[in-house]
């Protein structure tokens, strides 16, 4: 008798905790849709920075709690955009660094490792670490929509505008 009544407590124990855990879940999912839906809500409009780093917070807070959770690696990958729109690059980096490493998996990888390679060689002029991580992304993705871009890209990666118009224009001539 005293050892059902041990296991029916820890049984109840158990469920309230999960019942806990599954309130606070869903009250921060809420808080996500309530801050996309001010964020998201005038896509010509310019983003509210006080909005958008609560956002990016409740992203990284929904991503630190439930890590397994099949929403996460979208939720970092949409974090890491609010980053770059608020021209936070360190912060964009590790956000696409977390998907990429994490959740190599998720549809969300790939373009993760791309943008990455996008802001070291276009926003913070870092080409030989836009060239490992575009390379890498070759490598793990040869045939994907963006390998193009990312070949074009070490192709003509540093080079002055001038002279690509200069070398268009002469294979165009050819």
């Amino acid at each position: 008798m005293r050892h059902s009544v041990w296991i029916l407590s820890i049984a109840a124990l158990f469920l309230l905790s999960h019942c806990g855990q599954d309130k606070e879940k869903k009250d921060l999912l809420q808080k996500i849709a309530d801050l996309e839906s001010v964020v998201y809500a005038d896509s010509v409009a310019q983003l509210d920075p006080v909005e958008g780093q609560k956002l990016l917070q409740s992203y990284n807070d929904y991503a630190d709690a439930y890590p397994n959770d099949s929403v996460t690696p979208e939720y970092l990958f949409k974090g890491a955009e609010i980053a770059m729109n608020l021209k936070m690059t360190g912060q964009a980096i590790e956000e696409y660094q977390r998907v990429v490493n994490n959740y190599p998996d998720a549809p969300k990888a790939s373009y993760s490792l791309f943008m990455q390679a996008f802001i070291y060689e276009n926003q913070i002029k870092q080409y030989d670490v836009a060239k490992k991580l575009y390379q890498s992304f070759l490598d793990k993705y040869p045939d994907h929509e963006l390998a193009e871009d990312a070949r074009m890209s070490i192709q003509y990666m540093g080079k002055p505008l001038e002279d690509l118009i200069k070398s268009w224009e002469k294979q165009n001539k050819e």
